[in-house]
């Protein structure tokens, strides 16, 4: 991607290659920063999301759909799928022995991910989903992969965003991370994707979502905009939320 300020007054990000822009955030991304993942399907999002979370010891990815080749790629890194969240000792003894032969030393990295074989079953494990954020936010140190934002949250959904709300806005102090993946930031709880540290913006082509979503960063939402309408492809926009970070494009290595 090329950018050029069309005037001197304009801000632009400096264009990063894949792998420095990994190592980078690698050094800088800290456990218990909130991040969001915003963009439209097939745009890159859940793979970078996917990469990052690799960073973190700890990781539980919410899976919500019957079949989900999103799924099956933190599998095929070594995740372990859970149907139910343990609730004892011994279960979480089984689990360690199960994921002894494809964890790294020192990670647990779980995707509850329940059988869903009918349309009812889509709503019938929102209890699940809900006891294991809980046990997360209470035990703290953990990132939480929400992949289906406003499905997850949404009152059209599982309708459990007063949970992630309350995930946003109190669990950094214990460590825990969300990083929640939306299309849109419309019909989800403001306080779930403004209360991040960093955003990770795709190509956005709706005039309102742009608008908020630039409001966000500390650079100039002008600026932002016009960088977010101008990405193509896998090209994204790191836009930090917090002072003393820098924003940066990148494409993500798909």
């Amino acid at each position: 991607m090329s950018l050029s300020p069309p005037d001197a007054r304009t801000q632009v990000p400096p264009v990063v290659g894949w792998q420095q822009w990994y190592q980078e955030k690698a050094a800088t991304l800290r456990q218990g920063m909130h991040l969001l993942f915003n963009g439209p399907t097939q745009s890159g999002k859940t793979t970078l999301a996917r990469y990052i979370a690799a960073l973190r010891d700890y990781n539980l990815v919410l899976g919500t759909k019957p079949k989900d080749p999103s799924m099956d790629a933190y599998l095929n890194d070594g995740y372990l799928r859970i149907e139910r969240w343990p609730t004892d000792a011994g279960e979480w003894k089984r689990i360690h022995r199960k994921g002894e032969e494809v964890w790294p030393a020192g990670k647990v990295w779980l995707v509850l991910w329940p059988k869903i074989a009918t349309r009812e079953d889509l709503r019938r494990h929102t209890g699940e989903y809900a006891r294991a954020m809980e046990s997360v936010f209470v035990d703290g140190s953990w990132t939480l992969v929400v992949d289906e934002g406003l499905w997850v949250a949404g009152s059209k959904g599982l309708g459990l965003g007063d949970t992630l709300s309350d995930i946003a806005y109190g669990s950094a102090s214990n460590k825990v991370s969300m990083y929640a993946l939306t299309q849109r930031p419309s019909g989800i709880p403001r306080i779930i994707w403004s209360s991040v540290s960093e955003c990770f913006l795709f190509h956005g082509g709706v005039t309102t979502d742009v608008r908020e979503l630039s409001s966000l960063g500390t650079y100039p939402p002008r600026d932002v905009a016009r960088v977010i309408q101008g990405l193509r492809g896998h090209e994204f926009l790191d836009l930090p939320t917090r002072g003393q970070a820098s924003w940066a494009v990148s494409e993500v290595e798909m």
